[in-house]
């Protein structure tokens, strides 16, 4: 596994320019803009609404505003807030996806004239004076929810805090330094003071496509197929790996259990102590699966005294080719995937991998996905008990994944999922295979059982063994719905 690069907010420069470092998760790749943009918002001709309870007409689609890489940068700073609890943010979420904040954003976005702050924006802000801990990261998410540079709000934040009454409609003041009535002592000092305090501040411009509309996002890299003949939609720029990574919050793997076998004859005497871990032994066979109803799968890894020629390495051996596979266009599920190459029933098709979480950051961000009906987790929880229920991580591939992230469900699928352990062999750190459970013929779609315990999801799979239509009136498929995926 991968470990993502750095941590929330360790990449910063000073606010004396403005650079963006887009964040390239599984391969480390930057993407440097800089903008000579005065610090000045903008303005449509259409006025904006004058509140939020004045909205009438909305979109007809929320997520259209919103793509995986814009909220990953998003969370990115949320979750960067020291002590950021349940109710902090709801208020965040609820601000970041509100029709009111998204059609004020596109509005500057769009336009080309300067613009005063708002009373509405001015309230906002000092809504979260009130409740919020002044800190880079709050800043920043404010920034992100009025599209506003950092430096702005935060010089406006400072006006609240120091009792100046908010900006008339009519005037064009956009981040004026207010000099209070304080002493004259303090006054004479007030100019270096405040400049000082600018240089100490240091803000986090790998996000500045939250707030800066001359940052533009970077180019879809697609390394699969993609197949669309029912609509214009496009495949959103996603971050593709190979292999998991590991959130910075995700304690490591405990290394008792980091350990391999001692075999001189490349595990050929099938004594093979990472063998013997398996259930009544190792489940392959020529490359392929003999039988299903096994637990985890224990394959030999660095750790052990054999090379990678060792018969107990078939998975992480298996070659990962993509031009196997193509994303297509679904009439009624969305996007999907399909072999392109006929697959015999026990092989190894693919592994799901996305961003591994612990509980509470899975949590946090679940409020977010769910205002957003956007794609849900893997719960890596194969072995745990109820009891134990907080120590289960899950993956996120909602930004960061391999083609697994638009597998289909289905009531009779043709993939079956079996955790398996290569390096870690603690049980938090499980991967998950998908493995044909029979003959799939090429140009077939690939699909696999949700296992979803929820009376929200609605299926559209056609099979004659579905379990959850049990009458005409369900008729849509909601592929994004929030839920919990589980593992055979």
């Amino acid at each position: 596994m991968k470990v993502p690069p750095t941590p929330p907010n360790k990449t910063v420069v000073r606010n004396s320019r403005t650079r963006l470092g887009a964040v390239k998760s599984k391969a480390q790749s930057n993407l440097s803009v800089v903008s000579n943009a005065p610090i000045t918002a903008s303005s449509s001709q259409t006025p904006l609404p004058p509140s939020p309870h004045s909205l009438r007409t909305q979109p007809s689609s929320i997520k259209q505003y919103f793509t995986p890489h814009m909220i990953h940068l998003w969370l990115k700073n949320l979750e960067s807030i020291v002590h950021l609890n349940e109710a902090w943010n709801k208020k965040l979420n609820e601000d970041f996806t509100s029709w009111y904040w998204i059609l004020h954003r596109e509005k500057i976005k769009n336009s080309h004239q300067s613009l005063p702050i708002t009373k509405e924006e001015y309230s906002l802000i000092a809504s979260y004076i009130k409740t919020f801990p002044c800190s880079t990261s709050v800043i920043q998410a404010i920034s992100a929810i009025i599209f506003r540079p950092p430096q702005v709000v935060k010089e406006i934040y400072d006006r609240i805090t120091l009792g100046k009454k908010e900006p008339e409609e009519d005037t064009q003041w956009l981040g004026t330094i207010y000099k209070p009535f304080i002493s004259k002592t303090l006054a004479r000092h007030y100019e270096e003071l405040l400049n000082i305090e600018k240089n100490l501040i240091q803000f986090d411009y790998s996000l500045a496509l939250l707030w800066d509309k001359n940052v533009s996002p970077p180019q879809a890299y697609q390394p699969y197929r993609v197949y669309n003949n029912i609509d214009d939609e496009v495949i959103p720029y996603l971050k593709y790996t190979l292999e998991n990574l590991i959130n910075w919050k995700v304690k490591s793997p405990d290394v008792e259990f980091n350990y391999g076998c001692d075999c001189e004859d490349n595990c050929q005497d099938k004594k093979c102590s990472c063998a013997a871990d398996n259930e009544d032994g190792y489940p392959m066979k020529n490359g392929r699966l003999i039988r299903s109803d096994i637990g985890p799968i224990y394959e030999c890894n660095s750790n052990c005294k054999c090379n990678e020629t060792c018969p107990f390495r078939v998975i992480q051996n298996s070659v990962r080719n993509n031009s196997n596979f193509e994303i297509f266009k679904t009439p009624n599920k969305g996007w999907g995937v399909r072999t392109l190459v006929t697959i015999k029933e026990g092989s190894f098709v693919m592994e799901h991998v996305g961003e591994i979480l612990e509980s509470r950051t899975a949590k946090l961000r679940e409020v977010c996905y769910d205002k957003l009906d956007m794609l849900t987790y893997f719960d890596f929880d194969f072995g745990f008990d109820e009891s134990k229920r907080s120590n289960v991580l899950c993956a996120d591939s909602n930004y960061w994944c391999n083609i697994s992230r638009f597998l289909n469900h289905s009531c009779n699928p043709n993939l079956i999922t079996i955790p398996f352990f290569v390096e870690y062999k603690d049980i938090r750190f499980q991967r998950v295979a998908f493995f044909a459970q029979r003959n799939i013929p090429a140009s077939t779609e690939l699909t696999f059982d949700y296992k979803i315990k929820s009376d929200d999801f609605e299926c559209l799979c056609g099979s004659s063994l579905c379990r959850y239509n049990k009458g005409p009136s369900k008729t849509n498929y909601k592929k994004s719905k929030r839920s919990k995926m589980e593992i055979d």
